[in-house]
């Protein structure tokens, strides 16, 4: 997700934050099924171990533009590069940005204002889900190669789309526009839909497409992400009009449950991880906005960034902990990293 603002509009969020995501197999499953080839045709390793002796502190990776994923072997996807083991370099194959990489070096993005995804050395037009939208986007990647995303028209209706097989689907609302965050292992998506009364609704969208609304604070909510044991993640208003945002995390679908620092405003979790960490970002009182992490059992941590008194939006977490972002500077943004513990 986004940074949150304090405006009370859904949706009102930094360039980087509005789409959920998690690493799924990790490292060493990757090397047990001997991946290689799949990333600008280079055998992908893993990046040195790094000490985790308290708050490992973040990174950076030398790049003005925000990390947006990272997988089980440390290679990072950054607006419009990779970023592997101190190594930047262009994306591959004609992508013009990208969002999302599994640890079989897929990578989901957009070429020329449609979804698209990297694979084998080749590039693949996932398109639009309708012939009449202008658009799509990709949001979320599982393992299996499967894409979710958002197809739609500009000041038209939206579309959430599951795209698996090479095939395209759209998947079901509640009335109004709907979008998708991301895909797990087992097919299942995360996301929102806008409901006949107005409101946006945290949603999951089962393997054959059945939609689940999940519970609110109280007003507007949208799931950013989910792992494979059910897991989601996302934000939730506290009230329809005039409430604040909130992270929260649904375990397995259940009532929503805030994650909050003492003396949080404002909150959005972005990403949760097999292990249960959850990282997004935060505002405490009338500070800035920073990153986060947070644990299936402990306090929520903030993350202090490079430059004392900037904001900080943590985007996506691997299974190691390992977690991506960036940090802002009034309009520049610098890619950021945070090494988790083994």
């Amino acid at each position: 997700m986004t940074s949150a603002t304090s405006d009370g509009a859904p949706g009102a969020v930094r360039p980087a934050d509005d789409r959920g995501h998690h690493m799924r197999t990790g490292l060493k499953a990757a090397m047990t099924a001997g991946l290689s080839g799949g990333l600008l045709g280079v055998t992908l390793v893993a990046a040195p171990a790094h000490a985790a002796a308290g708050d490992p502190g973040l990174v950076s990776l030398g790049v003005d533009e925000c990390a947006q994923d990272i997988n089980g072997l440390e290679v990072v996807v950054t607006d419009t590069h990779v970023y592997r083991q101190g190594r930047l370099l262009p994306l591959p194959g004609g992508l013009d940005s990208a969002v999302r990489i599994n640890d079989r070096g897929d990578i989901a993005g957009t070429d020329d204002g449609v979804a698209a995804l990297w694979r084998e050395r080749q590039l693949v037009r996932i398109g639009v889900a309708d012939p009449s939208d202008t658009y799509s986007y990709v949001t979320g990647l599982n393992e299996r190669g499967d894409v979710v995303g958002t197809s739609g028209t500009f000041g038209g209706q939206s579309h959430a789309f599951v795209w698996t097989g090479g095939a395209m689907r759209v998947l079901p609302g509640l009335g109004g526009d709907t979008g998708a965050s991301d895909i797990n292992d087992r097919g299942q998506v995360s996301g929102y839909a806008w409901d006949g009364s107005g409101a946006q609704r945290a949603v999951v969208w089962a393997p054959d497409g059945t939609l689940t609304e999940l519970g609110t604070l109280g007003g507007h909510s949208l799931a950013t992400a989910l792992n494979n044991r059910g897991d989601v993640v996302g934000y939730s208003y506290t009230a329809t009009a005039g409430g604040s945002m909130r992270a929260v995390r649904w375990p397995q679908g259940a009532a929503p449950v805030p994650v909050e620092a003492p003396g949080s405003v404002l909150g959005i979790a972005s990403d949760i991880n097999e292990r249960g960490r959850v990282v997004g970002n935060l505002a405490i009182a009338t500070g800035p906005q920073q990153g986060f992490v947070h644990d299936a059992t402990g306090p929520v941590r903030p993350v202090a960034p490079l430059v004392p008194g900037e904001t900080t939006v943590l985007t996506a977490v691997n299974d190691y902990g390992t977690a991506v972002g960036c940090e802002f500077s009034g309009e520049a943004s610098t890619a950021v990293l945070r090494y988790g513990p083994r």
